[in-house]
């Protein structure tokens, strides 16, 4: 099932065409901060897109940012039920938090659901707003990277996380060697 496609996005290293399966882990090297910024919030829906781009997904798309998206006034346990609330709209706030903290419990997050996000380090921001992200059900989870934080491939676990499998995932990274354990598509 396709989760993600992106046609004629007009980021220098993204291909003419780029295909993210539903439980595929690929990555585009974007060397300019600035680009990959960018091309991060074009995929994301933040900016408006450029005639002739098109980005299509099979349902719904979120976006982690580098810091992890977080609201800075809520804990990551109500940081992950704010995110999920697409998916929850009809289910009563305990079932919320509860599955939220089931996601949280898989992304490694059990000891810090209770904590604000200045309390906890800058990797456990990064798997929190996964968590955020996991917690709406998207489709598609477009992952933005930047030097100084833990890489992405060191943060997920999708042995003890199946969310991510069911769901593409784009990871937006501006150097080759922080791409481990995805898959790199080269632009043309």
């Amino acid at each position: 099932m396709v989760g993600l496609v992106l046609e004629r996005v007009p980021v220098p290293g993204v291909p003419d065409i780029l295909r993210v399966e539903v439980g595929e882990q690929r990555a585009v090297v974007v060397p300019d901060p600035d680009q990959a910024r960018r091309l991060a919030d074009l995929v994301g829906g933040l900016t408006e897109r450029p005639a002739g781009t098109t980005v299509r997904v099979g349902g719904m798309i979120r976006l982690v940012p580098a810091e992890g998206g977080l609201l800075p006034y809520l804990t990551v346990l109500g940081n992950l039920v704010h995110g999920g609330r697409a998916a929850h709209r009809f289910t009563q706030r305990a079932a919320a938090e509860e599955g939220c903290r089931a996601v949280g419990s898989r992304c490694g997050l059990d000891d810090v659901l209770d904590r604000y996000p200045h309390e906890i380090t800058p990797g456990r921001r990064r798997l929190a707003g996964l968590a955020r992200a996991l917690c709406a059900r998207p489709t598609a989870i477009v992952l933005e990277d930047a030097a100084g934080l833990p890489t992405w491939g060191a943060l997920l676990d999708l042995d003890h996380n199946p969310e991510l499998l069911s769901a593409a995932l784009l990871l937006i990274t501006p150097e080759r060697g922080r791409a481990l354990g995805f898959e790199e598509v080269n632009g043309a």
